[in-house]
């Protein structure tokens, strides 16, 4: 049976040193073709995906043994996704999922060569496709809840004549109008792949993704205007000159294009060289708008007198779009390496370089007179000053530079039983930031040499049985947020005061597992141990009405818990699968406030479920194909003192499928996908974390106020999405 036939490709066998989990074509074909791999990795051990709508337009959220997506490093065709300064992950922009071959799920720690510097959390690898060697088309088109609609269209070349080269062209475009308030989210989307096969075994790719994109967002509520309102919590549907919230100026356009050229040179059965060049463009807002007093117009700490509205006066409040805007991001890298084989050992060596430039401002422009802005992207018809200076209240320039050098050994002996894998890893980071707001610091920058060496092991029994160990050491330098002030845009004050001397957060974690391989039963059992110290927490702020991702030093945290995963290979057509974490997360710090400190220490880290679980089954006997997947995650704290958690929930996913006979030289097949069966209404997962919701003694005795309100994914609604396929 092939590998993929496992847990219906829920689960590859592996055998490694570390703890894996893999999804294959087999799994992702027959899901609902939305463009979201967190959807994907949902139900794999470890995973808790907070979805926030139907079909996964929107990127939600998602952790891996407690570990935030921010924490968690993702790749495609070797070049890193996650934003350098930030190290969100936007999921939706990444590739459409009938182009992806298989994404892997390590949940420990990056690999050696992993060229990521924020992946405390594991790493999620994706690899498109290979273009087929005959020539050929697919054609598919989707319809669904709430009037959503799919188109795509994929043409693959073939083999080229005798130059060993074949490709192929996807393209796709999906709308998707809101299950919750107004508006739609809609996209256009690329992905292609050239293959050069050599005929010493070298092989050479090129492989693109472009993604243009218009999401209107939805708002993260808090528990008490979830629980007053329910799905109703949202931006507001009517116009009216003073609601910042209406939902018109809350659009955001992004365009993401991602190029990756992976060579594997073969030099001869000892000697290789690995070069993967990549290049890493987007730009994008994030939608806002602020109520201005003329008298009172702040950029930075200066505040200006303007007539915002061109009636002669500065005596009005007059509503601006006043969006968080990324002009652009240029990141070209290069991971090089050379590898080989001496006896029983496979050396390697080699060397990362990132380099970025990172634009972004929040600057004012009018709202037009139907409630939307006059320009969605927010860069033209900008308020100006007398000098012709742009009007803004984020305003800055980052350029980020990375220097990786790394060296490795791999072991065989026992005949190739038992497998040893030691490496250390130099890490040098270089983050310089320019703010051109006035009041505010022109130049800072910030600095991190950081070394992570990594050990780890397998010993195969027999060709069933493993057991395998590993240690590894990971870093997390602080994000460019730390370089700024953020400043109120109404009262000139510091929103988020910058921190250019944080401390880089530092990691250790520890694995151990078994792994059972057999003719009809997969399985592994993996307990992990991490220690962190300057644990850094992702959080959603709202400055000027926008959505903000900052980030709060923890302190010290230790994770403990174990994983399980189960799948059997094709048993009377059915293939099971299951999978099942415990996790014990702890603050080791207490929190402080002022001159006082929230006694923190003990309590459960955020977004750490202490239990989570998933069932699925898949059946496929070549015509009929269906199956479904069942997921329970615990309930989850969203402040640091524990004082407010969302509730646990449970959701059902199905779907239905047959693949019809040869018809005219095309294969045609028809899908039903059911998301969220029985349309559970639930918090999906926490979006915004606080130290504490309400009053609290401090250990030294004062009282401390409420820290903030936590905010929370909303999940999708059931939806029903149906799917026509032809392969020519």
């Amino acid at each position: 049976m092939a590998a993929e036939a496992v847990a219906g490709g829920r689960m590859v066998p592996q055998n490694g040193t570390k703890s894996r989990s893999e999804i294959t074509q087999a799994y992702i074909a027959k899901q609902a073709p939305t463009p979201n791999v967190f959807k994907l990795l949902g139900n794999l051990p470890g995973a808790n995906v907070a979805s926030a709508d139907p079909f996964g337009m929107v990127s939600g959220n998602m952790t891996i043994r407690g570990m935030n997506s921010d924490q968690i490093g993702f790749t495609v065709e070797g070049a890193p996704l996650n934003d350098i300064g930030s190290y969100m992950a936007f999921p939706t922009e990444w590739v459409d999922s009938e182009n992806l071959n298989e994404v892997t799920m390590q949940q420990g720690s990056a690999n050696l060569d992993s060229p990521v510097i924020g992946a405390s959390g594991g790493i999620v690898s994706m690899n498109l496709i290979d273009p087929s060697h005959k020539m050929g088309a697919t054609i598919a088109g989707s319809f669904g809840s709430y009037n959503t609609h799919r188109e795509y269209v994929r043409l693959q070349s073939g083999d080229i004549g005798n130059t060993g080269m074949r490709a192929f062209v996807a393209w796709s475009h999906l709308e998707e109008p809101h299950f919750r308030g107004a508006g739609d989210d809609h996209k256009q989307h690329i992905d292609a792949k050239l293959v050069k096969d050599w005929t010493n075994g070298s092989r050479s790719t090129v492989a693109l993704t472009f993604d243009d994109s218009m999401k209107v967002a939805y708002l993260n509520p808090t528990l008490s205007a979830w629980q007053q309102y329910g799905r109703g919590a949202n931006y507001t549907e009517a116009f009216s000159p003073t609601d910042t919230k209406y939902w018109k100026l809350h659009q955001s356009p992004y365009r993401v294009l991602i190029l990756s050229a992976p060579q594997n040179i073969v030099v001869n059965d000892k000697l290789g060289f690995d070069f993967t060049p990549y290049f890493y463009w987007n730009s994008g807002t994030i939608a806002s708008a602020s109520l201005l007093s003329e008298n009172a117009v702040y950029s930075g700490t200066q505040k200006y007198s303007i007539d915002l509205n061109g009636n002669g006066t500065t005596t009005d409040k007059v509503m601006m779009y006043t969006p968080f805007g990324t002009p652009y991001v240029y990141r070209p890298g290069l991971v090089s390496k050379v590898h080989y084989t001496m006896g029983r050992h496979t050396l390697v060596f080699g060397y990362w370089f990132d380099w970025s430039r990172e634009r972004m401002v929040n600057p004012y422009s009018a709202v037009g007179e139907n409630g939307g802005p006059a320009n969605v992207w927010g860069y033209l018809g900008n308020v100006k000053l007398s000098d012709g200076t742009r009007l803004a209240s984020y305003d800055n320039l980052t350029i980020t530079r990375v220097n990786t050098l790394f060296f490795g050994d791999t072991f065989n002996a026992l005949h190739n039983r038992l497998r040893v894998e030691a490496g250390i890893k130099e890490s040098m980071v270089t983050r310089i930031g320019y703010n051109y707001l006035p009041g505010a610091q022109y130049r800072t920058s910030m600095n991190a040499a950081v070394a992570t060496p990594n050990l780890g092991a397998r010993y195969r029994i027999d060709s069933h049985n493993q057991i395998f160990a590993d240690v590894a050491t990971n870093f997390r330098t602080p994000t460019l947020n730390a370089l700024y002030n953020t400043y109120s845009a109404t009262t000139g004050k510091v929103a988020t005061q910058a921190n250019p001397s944080q401390k880089t957060e530092y990691s250790i974690s520890e694995e151990l597992g078994y792994r059972y391989q057999g003719d009809i039963l997969n399985g592994s059992i993996t307990f992990f141990n991490y220690n962190f110290t300057n644990r850094q927490v992702s959080t959603q702020v709202t400055i000027n009405n926008a959505q903000i991702t900052q980030n709060i030093n923890a302190g010290g945290q230790t994770s403990r818990g174990v994983d399980i995963e189960m799948g059997l290979r094709p048993w009377h057509h059915f293939r099971p699968y299951m999978s099942a974490e415990y996790l014990h997360a702890t603050i080791d710090n207490n929190y402080q406030v002022g001159s006082d400190y929230l006694p923190t220490a003990g309590k459960t880290a955020v977004r750490s479920p202490s239990v989570q679980a998933s069932v699925g089954l898949d059946y496929d006997d070549g015509t009929y194909f269906a199956g479904f997947a069942v997921k329970y995650v615990g309930r989850q704290f969203s402040t640091f003192m524990n004082d407010q958690a969302m509730p646990g929930y449970v959701n059902a996913d199905m779907n239905f499928g047959y693949r019809a006979p040869k018809i005219f030289h095309t294969h045609p097949e028809i899908r039903l996908n059911l998301m969220n069966v029985g349309n559970n209404k639930y918090l999906s997962g926490v979006a915004g974390v606080a130290a504490s919701s309400r009053a609290a003694q401090g250990i030294y005795g004062s009282t401390i106020a409420a820290q903030g309100s936590p905010t929370y994914y909303v999940a999708g609604s059931f939806a029903a999405l149906v799917t026509a396929k032809i392969d020519l």
